[in-house]
């Protein structure tokens, strides 16, 4: 074996690289996913340093809480910050960066990282900052530089409630920039999984919390170290009312529990009630709300507080007349109020309110009384302890310094109302029952404004409190109220894993380079024993059976595929590594990201070579299977191919052109979704019935003879059928490849598409979104002059249409995320988008007019229907229609949202959307508007106006066509991929049919001896030769472009799809002239050698 090995070295050479590309492509292949997955895994253990766990709240608590965990958790580390959004602004240039991350921390923040954080000074008119490399290139900033800081002002009262104030949500300081970063490490600290280095800036924990108003408050806990000790229940044990943002108030005979945010949460007074019953504790339920007018008759009260509650047997009401039980319709003045308006039990008394609407809207009602009963101006009648200290409210000295975030008519303010603030201040001046104020004035962020509990029969009013206090907090989880560890540096390694499987994606997009590799081995091994035919016939004479020499070529084919397979690893850490660099540079478009480094397994190298050398080694042995179906006699004439169509040919050309048929006509008439699939099939079965019936072609025999030289080289084409096939087989391949992908491409998208509701816009030209919310209407002329326009502005503005979009933040759900979403963004779509429509869907779960109005389905309590991009949802989430994906809400519960559509590439493949209602009955606390869908015609002005006058707030307006041409970017660039690939494919088809000329020009020398003999020129029998390869060419040309356009038709027909038709053309006939030029440096090379001994031989 040895012998015959070194003997036939140059044939058996060709054998070994091949092999050796085939193991390299694959091999390579599963490298670059390990090194896509390792560079992952690296990226996220440099951006959270030691950080295994972390807290993030949208609310405040104690600094302190560090060190109370910390006393816990023996062997960790837990360092306080605070994290917010915000916008960045060089002060010279007034160069803007939006979605900065700023952090507040101290120096226990660089342990995290074991670096040296350069030093944030707190004194002087404006402190330091230190920022990465990645914002102070997007800058352009220099050390000693002032930096504007811009983020959201926080404030206890939710904004978007009566007593919240939308103005003044933004604050902005200066700093002075001190030190840069490195994009690694603590330069690229953030807690989403997210390849992109995001854009940080750090400074001191007290600055941030002097110009926050919250000193010795934080919202971010950091928790480092190797334990087992649940954190989240550690923090169930040591947080306080305080952290909880719960006031316990004590008084003489009762203590109240209130909230920090001046209203509690449903679910917060429920778990106080049902404590309250536990320990048969006396309670008081309070619901305080502002009448704007308290009217009976033509006499009317200005701005007065009304309680809605049920007195039990705590406090009381000293009745001067009527009743004390109050029905649905009934009401309470104080005695002062009575008289002032001259009331009498039985009379009607009107109330007028406000009522929030979205957008910042404020509806003014009413509703009707009948006055049930006067109460005495003593207990209850006379506690201004019912209503919440409102700041600008509570602490005026008088009614006229109010500082009301709604507006107030001061005019109508009169003395005795201010005589009647200055002895009671804001105590209520009526009462309804407790289940009135509910239908009134319960609204998304709670139902109560205070829970009065008295003393458990035979204890004080300390030892109740102390108690309820205890069984309180062993009630109420932290992670109810918004303060949950998440533990990331798991959930980042666990995201590691990737989106998408790159090992599997590269193998897809070398697969017909693979199978052009395998391909080409079976062809030179086949050449090899069709060369050592006679060799194999004198063997068969001399007595070796057919078993023995299979055996002897199967001995010599593994050790080939063996040295080649070991050589093919070499290559295929080579191959790895060129893809690599392609994806950091050329590439990067898919990755969006250079930071790509290789990481080689051994068990991929061990799965690469075993893989390879199975599939090497079956094409060789459906290669030797053949030698037991040919005569002695046939072999020792060096004949190696039977010429008859074999009844299994004809069956397979059949059978695929049925199949195809049958396809293509269900694809037509199925659910485009499931066409998709079809039409693939269909054509795939019509290239495969195509190569059979040119496979029944080759082997039909010669029955016409063509005239002429061309078609003397048609005609020559049957001579070998196998290998005439596989010629035609590997162009076919190479060009359905090539032609399927190029017809797939997305060219440049024109503005047009931004004005087409059934594009993947929606019809809008512009989305924005902001890093502060917005809480006023950009479509009113109040929400224009609140937000800073002038009337010049309004102009523009009032051309366009603004939709906004409630925004829950999560993870990227985009093919421009390579980590796998876990929590993906939301937005809260309102009424006016889902009444607009627009869009085109991909699919729907129930066939309506209008597939948005599916998103005000019901589908239970937890379950919210919800609508994805397509993409996203089937490639990225792994998801389908029907699906459920799982997120925590504001309550420390789960929600399901429920896939009920699923629309076709759209500018939505971020995130996930669900109706605004839905959006904030389980996320209230999402206050404002963070996403703006714009329709105009002067997109470019009006971006300029928004940004230039909404600078502060981080508005950041982007092009629709833009955005929609980012996404396709990362679809095109893995296209380019896959064509590359699959070029290199083409290029061992095209060598494979160089291999296949030279080797019939060899086995033709005999006859092209006697042809030249008969004065046939060398430059007839060269286009004799090239019309034969160039007839195989042109064959597989035309079997895989049809195919292939069969195969894409729903995307030719799709709308709005831009076909490079004339890019596909060229890229065809350069294929077919690098072909013919490949077979004509063949035939030069074969008809040099003199062929005057072939014509001996012959004779």
């Amino acid at each position: 074996m040895r012998r015959s090995l070194i003997y036939f070295w140059r044939i058996n050479l060709a054998v070994m690289l091949g092999v050796a590309v085939a193991t390299a492509v694959l091999t390579g292949a599963l490298i670059v996913g390990d090194s896509v997955r390792g560079s992952l895994r690296d990226l996220s253990l440099s951006r959270l340093g030691k950080i295994d766990h972390a807290l993030v709240s949208e609310r405040f608590f104690r600094a302190h809480l560090e060190r109370d965990l910390e006393r816990e958790l023996d062997t960790q580390d837990v360092v306080s910050a605070i994290s917010l959004s915000g916008t960045a602004v060089h002060a010279r240039s007034n160069t803007r960066a939006s979605r900065v991350q700023i952090q507040g921390i101290d120096n226990r923040f660089a342990n995290l990282f074991d670096q040296i954080l350069p030093e944030l000074t707190i004194e002087g008119i404006f402190p330091s900052v230190v920022v990465n490399e990645s914002l102070q290139k997007e800058l352009n900033a220099q050390i000693g530089d002032a930096i504007l800081l811009s983020f959201e002002q926080s404030d206890d009262i939710h904004r978007e409630s009566l007593f919240g104030h939308a103005d003044g949500a933004v604050q902005t300081i200066r700093l002075t920039l001190a030190g840069v970063l490195p994009d690694r490490g603590m330069g690229c600290f953030g807690l989403f999984a997210r390849q992109t280095v995001p854009l940080n800036a750090y400074l001191s924990l007290p600055v941030l919390q002097k110009a926050l108003g919250q000193r010795g408050r934080v919202n971010t806990l950091l928790v480092s170290g190797d334990s087992d000790t649940d954190v989240q229940e550690v923090l169930s044990r040591v947080a306080t009312p305080d952290d909880l943002g719960i006031i316990i108030r004590r008084e003489t005979d009762y203590f109240a529990i209130e909230s920090a945010q001046f209203i509690l949460k449903s679910h917060i007074a429920e778990t106080i009630q049902q404590v309250s019953a536990e320990l048969n504790a006396p309670h008081m339920s309070i619901l305080t709300y502002l009448a704007n007018t308290t009217q009976v008759g033509e006499r009317e009260l200005p701005y007065s507080t009304i309680s809605a509650l049920d007195v039990g047997n705590l406090g009381t009401f000293q009745l001067v007349d009527g009743l004390l039980q109050l029905g649905e319709d009934d009401i309470l003045l104080n005695t002062w109020a009575a008289e002032d308006l001259n009331a009498q039990v039985g009379d009607e008394v009107k109330v007028a309110y406000y009522e929030v609407a979205p957008g910042e809207k404020l509806l003014t009602r009413w509703a009707i009384f009948q006055l049930k009963g006067i109460v005495a101006m003593a207990g209850l009648g006379a506690d201004e302890k019912l209503s919440p200290d409102y700041p600008g409210l509570g602490d005026a000295n008088n009614m006229a310094d109010w500082e009301a975030p709604f507006p107030i008519d001061l005019s109508r303010v009169r003395p005795e109302d201010e005589d009647y603030w200055d002895t009671y201040r804001d105590a209520p001046k009526a009462f309804v029952s407790a289940a009135t104020g509910q239908r009134l004035w319960k609204s998304r962020f709670g139902v109560l404004t205070a829970i009065r509990i008295g003393a458990i029969a035979g204890e004080d009013i300390e030892t109740t409190a102390k108690r309820f206090e205890d069984r309180l907090l062993k009630n109420i989880a932290p992670e109810s109220v918004g303060l949950t560890f998440q533990p990331v540096k798991q959930q980042g390694l666990a995201a590691s894993a990737g989106a998408t499987d790159f090992s599997g994606l590269f193998i897809a997009f070398s697969q017909f380079l693979i199978i052009s590799a395998v391909l080409l081995v079976g062809l030179l091994f086949r050449l090899s024993v069709e060369q050592r035919g006679r060799e194999v016939g004198m063997r068969m004479v001399s007595g070796y059976s057919g078993k023995k020499i299979r055996r002897l070529f199967s001995c010599e084919s593994l050790v080939l595929a063996g040295v080649g397979g070991i050589t093919g690893l070499i290559g295929g850490v080579f191959y790895a590594y060129l893809i690599i660099v392609g994806l950091r540079t050329y590439w990067v478009g898919a990755v969006g990201t250079s930071d790509l480094a290789l990481h080689i397994h051994a068990s991929s190298l061990l799965l690469g070579y075993a893989i390879s050398l199975i599939v090497i080694l079956l094409a060789i042995w459906l290669t030797l299977r053949r030698l037991g179906n040919i005569s002695v006699r046939a072999l020792l004439s060096g004949v190696t191919e039977a010429v008859r169509a074999k009844p299994r040919t004809k069956w397979y050309a059949l059978s695929s052109l049925i199949l195809a048929a049958f396809s293509l006509g269900g694809a037509v008439v199925v659910d485009p979704s499931a066409g998709t699939g079809l039409f693939f099939v269909s054509g795939a079965l019509w290239m495969v019935s195509g190569l059979c019936f040119l496979s029944l072609w080759f082997r039909r025999g010669h029955r016409s003879v063509r005239e002429g030289i061309i078609g003397m080289g048609v005609q020559n084409s049957k001579r070998q059928p196998a290998r005439s096939l596989l010629c035609a087989s590997l162009i076919g391949c190479a060009c359905f490849v090539i032609v399927a992908v190029g017809a797939n491409r997305r060219t440049d998208l024109t503005q047009n598409i931004a004005q087409d509701k059934a594009s993947g816009t929606g019809g809008f030209a512009l989305i924005a979104e902001v890093d502060v919310p917005i809480y006023r209407d950009f479509n009113s002329k109040e929400g224009q002059f609140e937000l800073g326009f002038s009337q010049t502005d309004a102009e523009l503005l009032n051309q366009a249409q603004f939709i906004p979009l409630r925004v829950l933040p999560g993870e990227d759900a985009s093919c421009l995320n390579l980590y796998k979403p876990d929590s993906p963004r939301v937005l809260g779509v309102p009424e006016a988008l889902r009444q607009r429509g627009g869009f085109t869907f991909q699919q729907t779960s129930t066939e309506v007019e209008n597939p948005w109005t599916l998103l005000s389905e019901d589908l239970g309590a937890d379950v919210i229907p919800a609508i994805g991009d397509y993409n996203s949802a089937m490639w990225i989430l792994h998801k389908q229609l029907g699906d459920d994906i799982v997120l925590q809400n504001e309550m420390g519960g789960t929600v399901k949202l429920r896939l009920v559509g699923l629309l076709k590439t759209s500018i939505f493949q971020s995130e996930l959307l669900i109706s605004e209602d839905n959006f904030l009955r389980h996320f209230p606390d999402q206050s404002g508007y963070g996403a703006f869908l714009v329709e105009t015609q002067q997109p470019v002005q009006l971006t300029a106006l928004v940004e230039s006058r909404l600078k502060d707030i981080g508005l950041d307006a982007v092009s629709t066509t833009q955005k929609l041409a980012h996404f396709q970017e990362v679809e095109n660039t893995y296209l380019s991929t896959f064509q590359t690939l699959g070029g290199l494919g083409l290029l061992l088809g095209t060598l494979g049919l160089g291999i296949v000329l030279l080797r019939n020009v060899i086995e033709r020398r005999g006859e092209l001896a006697v042809l030249r003999a008969f004065g046939f020129r060398r430059a007839v029998l060269s286009r004799m030769l090239l019309a034969e390869n160039g007839f195989l060419m042109l064959v597989g040309l035309a079997i895989g472009s049809v195919s292939a356009l069969i195969a894409v038709a729903p995307h030719v027909m799709s709308y709005g799809a831009l076909i490079p038709w004339g890019s596909l053309a060229l890229t065809l006939v350069i294929i077919y002239g690098a072909g013919l030029i490949a077979s004509a440096i063949a035939v030069f090379f074969a008809l040099r050698a003199p062929l005057l001994p072939a014509l001996k031989q012959e004779m």
